[in-house]
């Protein structure tokens, strides 16, 4: 029975160095899945927007972002943010390309951006322009 103890032990203290290494690295890590979805969706649609390598970057960085993965360690750096950021108020505003969805469905992206901004914004994560 301690084995189990011991390896759950184990397995919370890498979790927690590898959050804090992303933190010291000055990533900025998702809340839900939804935070996750709609900025990898941002992501691909500013890629095509934005010209050469920066676009290129971005559509790679898009790429390693999954719903499949446990949310607490996926992250953006704090210069993909800075990059993102006109594009985030852009869709904030409703200028977002339409939503693969029915008309009756209700695009939750807008809201969820909003609050990702706002929570990096109380947590002085959000970049000034």
């Amino acid at each position: 029975m301690w084995f189990a103890g011991t390896v759950i032990l184990g397995a919370l203290c890498v979790a927690g160095a590898v959050v804090t290494l992303m933190r010291v690295r000055g990533e900025v890590r998702f809340k839900t899945y939804d935070e996750v979805n709609v900025v990898q969706q941002l992501m691909v649609w500013s890629a095509q927007k934005l010209s050469g390598r920066e676009g290129q970057r971005l559509a790679a960085k898009a790429s390693t972002l999954s719903s499949d993965q446990i949310v607490a360690l996926q992250s953006i750096s704090r210069d993909d943010l800075a990059a993102l950021a006109p594009f985030i108020d852009e869709w904030i505003a409703g200028h977002l390309p339409p939503q693969n969805l029915p008309a009756e469905y209700e695009d939750f992206r807008p809201r969820t951006l909003l609050g990702f901004k706002q929570r990096l914004q109380s947590k002085g994560l959000w970049p000034e322009r």
